[in-house]
Order: C-alpha cells, then sequence, then structure tokens
C-alpha cells in the first residue's frame, strides 16, 4: 500500500494536531490541579473534612460508574439514562451530610 505526498502530509498534520492536544490537556490538567491543592489546603485548614471526605468518594464512585460502563459496552442508552439517577443520588448523599454535620454543630455547640 504506497500512500501519496498529500496523504502523508494529512497523517503528519494530524499527528502534529495530536501533540497540540496532548500539550493542552497537560496544561489544563495542571492549572485544574493547582486550583483544587489550593482549595484543598485551605478546607483543610478550616477542618472540613466532611467536604473533602464527600468530594473524594464522589470521585471514586465516578470512576467506577464510568469504568463499568465502559465495560458493559461504552456509552450506550442504558448509560443515558441512568447518569441523571445516579448524579441525584450523589446530590441527595451531599445533603444528607450537610443536615447530619449542622444537627451535629447544632447539638455539640449549645
Amino acid at each position: 500500500m504506497m500512500l501519496t505526498g498529500l496523504q502523508m502530509d494529512g497523517l503528519v498534520q494530524a499527528g502534529a494536531e495530536k501533540y497540540w492536544y496532548i500539550l493542552f490537556l497537560v496544561i489544563g490538567t495542571w492549572i485544574v490541579y493547582r486550583f483544587i491543592r489550593s482549595y484543598i489546603r485551605w478546607s483543610i485548614r478550616r477542618r472540613s473534612m466532611t467536604l473533602l471526605s464527600y468530594i473524594v468518594i464522589c470521585l471514586l464512585l465516578f470512576s467506577i460508574y464510568f469504568g463499568i460502563s465502559l465495560l458493559n459496552g461504552g456509552l450506550n442508552d442504558s448509560f443515558y439514562y441512568s447518569f441523571p439517577l445516579f448524579l441525584q443520588s450523589l446530590a441527595i448523599f451531599g445533603v444528607i451530610l450537610i443536615c447530619i454535620s449542622g444537627i451535629k454543630r447544632w447539638l455539640f455547640n449549645r
């Protein structure tokens, strides 16, 4: 199979664009990391371990959810139907944590 010069130029350009995308993703990840790192340090200083625990649990559950979805054939219709339910359950879990934390503070700070 022979590639013409025009096809080779297209492959070279596609490879160069791929490296630009990788560069932008790495820079974007670094910016997000710096933002989250400063937020986590601020949260630790304020001793909000409940919030940090909630964030870590949600990230773990997102990873598991997407992993299972990809093992079941990718992002298909069942994924799109179950994703809002998944997000709503995480939101309800967060509200429950907020209520429990508020009740604890109210009971112990009286």
